[in-house]
């Protein structure tokens, strides 16, 4: 897996063995594999190393439009992750306890009114 100018591909991996055969008859070792990968790699884009959080800073050269589109997503992502724990809103919350006050509100007054006698029929 030298550099060249020449494409090698992958042709087989062999999990038993741990060894990755190439398309030209060559085969090196996984590990080895994966410290010439890493190597050959190395400071290959703009000079950085690449990650799943880099997609930003390479989506920001090519478009705004999509960096922004990126952002919206991303927003909406974390606003759906916050509100999938939450049971209800705070306004949901103050709707409820303003309805279940007015209803034992409403409940002691009939009792006290009946007591008094000022609900005829009751």
């Amino acid at each position: 897996m030298e550099e060249t100018n020449s494409m090698v591909e992958i042709k087989n991996i062999d999990p038993r063995s741990k060894t990755v055969y190439f398309d030209d008859g060559s085969s090196v070792s996984h590990i080895t594999f994966i410290e010439r990968f890493i190597q050959f790699w190395s400071g290959r884009v703009a000079g950085e190393t690449l990650d799943p959080s880099s997609i930003e800073h390479f989506m920001r050269r090519t478009s705004g439009k999509n960096l922004h589109a990126l952002m919206k997503g991303k927003k909406m992502e974390g606003i759906l992750e916050a509100t999938q724990d939450k049971f209800l809103t705070t306004g949901q919350k103050i709707a409820i306890a303003t309805v279940v006050t007015l209803i034992f509100v409403a409940v002691i007054v009939f009792i006290v009114l009946k007591n008094q006698g000022m609900l005829p029929g009751f």
